[in-house]
């Protein structure tokens, strides 16, 4: 792919917003849209986009790097005046009306404000979100690589986990075996509940001991090429009884039917709805949450929303999880998580793990 190429067309859906909306500039502070409209990787930067230019400010650990990830933008080093740095060259290059993204911090948003008292400024960030929706066919690979890592180091571990083993343990042992499989980073904090302790849809793993008949829920992601995966599976330990085993066919009957509804030009409401059609129909709707998915991409948590009453369309090259759950306080919980990606004429599973993994 012609990177350049790729970021001149993601450069043009700003300029369009500014074009639409009476603006000649724009600002991006955050990684993930610096990343997205440049290709710089580095923890600072000020992105600033005008009709016919791109300049970034940023210090002097990254100078060179900007300097070689980017093509046709102008890399300005800032030592201790970094916000005066940015208000002279937004002022350099002719801005009068601007948009950031809502993101700044209010300790750098307030001095910057004042040294840009002749500028109008506004603020976006659903716009710029919805922008990286539909991801081009460089980053469905590396949602795929990271999508790779993650399922590999999972596979490593099955052999590894029995009963009395801990909660930690079985995260710690996870995190290093996706890392050695090419994982740079975990996407986010692993969840892993055991027992009663699945109910908690964020369970932070704990040094609780898993014990027969626990189901217990795990749910990671891992980083490759800047990209993210998310993967949930509920893994049943020993004796598990009759009625956590109906909770956990439900849930991925209601999965199967989340994933049977995607294709182009269907609603995400819609295959959030026919997700919870099972929950509903069992009179367990209150066990469960408000939605079904979300977007990955550079970020954990991006567009579609795949949540009630979302009238997002859904386009080819979307990606987004499906990930019912149902969480029972004090008794059990159950979730299963698949990555998918919107086809021209449906939906392609990236998840190939399978759902019922029985330990011990």
């Amino acid at each position: 792919m012609d990177r350049n190429r790729t970021y001149e067309k993601r450069l043009a859906g700003v300029r369009s917003y500014m074009k639409e909306h009476g603006l000649d500039g724009a600002m991006f502070t955050s990684y993930e849209n610096r990343r997205y409209y440049c290709g710089f990787t580095g923890s600072n930067g000020y992105l600033i986009i005008t009709e016919d230019q791109v300049s970034m400010v940023t210090d002097k650990r990254y100078t060179t790097q900007a300097q070689q990830q980017t093509t046709g933008v102008e890399i300005i080093e800032h030592a201790a005046n970094r916000l005066e740095l940015v208000a002279e060259t937004i002022h350099r290059m002719g801005i009068t009306r601007m948009v950031m993204e809502a993101c700044m911090t209010v300790d750098e948003y307030f001095p910057l404000k004042e040294k840009l008292a002749d500028v109008d400024v506004c603020f976006e960030h659903e716009y710029f979100l919805e922008q990286r929706m539909v991801k081009d066919a460089e980053e469905i690979a590396c949602t795929k690589a990271a999508i790779a890592a993650a399922e590999a180091g999972f596979d490593k571990l099955l052999p590894k986990l029995q009963i009395g083993m801990t909660e930690k343990d079985l995260a710690d042992e996870l995190h290093y075996l996706v890392s050695k499989e090419g994982a740079e980073a975990m996407s986010f904090g692993t969840i892993v509940g055991s027992g009663a302790r699945g109910a908690l849809a964020h369970a932070f793993p704990t040094g609780k001991k898993i014990e027969n008949g626990d189901m217990v829920v795990v749910d990671f992601g891992v980083m490759k090429d800047g990209y993210c995966s998310d993967m949930t599976r509920t893994l049943l330990f020993g004796d598990v009884s009759q009625e956590h085993m109906r909770i956990f066919n439900l849930v991925q009957e209601s999965q199967d039917k989340a994933i049977a509804a995607i294709r182009p030009g269907v609603l995400a409401k819609d295959v959030e709805d026919a997700h919870r059609a099972v929950f509903l129909r069992e009179g367990l709707d209150d066990f469960a949450l408000r939605g079904l998915g979300h977007g990955i991409g550079l970020e954990i948590h991006e567009c579609p929303r795949i949540v009630i009453g979302n009238e997002t369309v859904l386009q080819p090259g979307m990606i987004f999880t499906v990930e019912p759950g149902l969480y029972f306080p004090d008794d059990c919980g159950v979730r299963t998580e698949d990555d998918v990606l919107v086809t021209e004429d449906g939906v392609e599973n990236l998840s190939h793990t399978p759902h019922e993994i029985h330990i011990g």
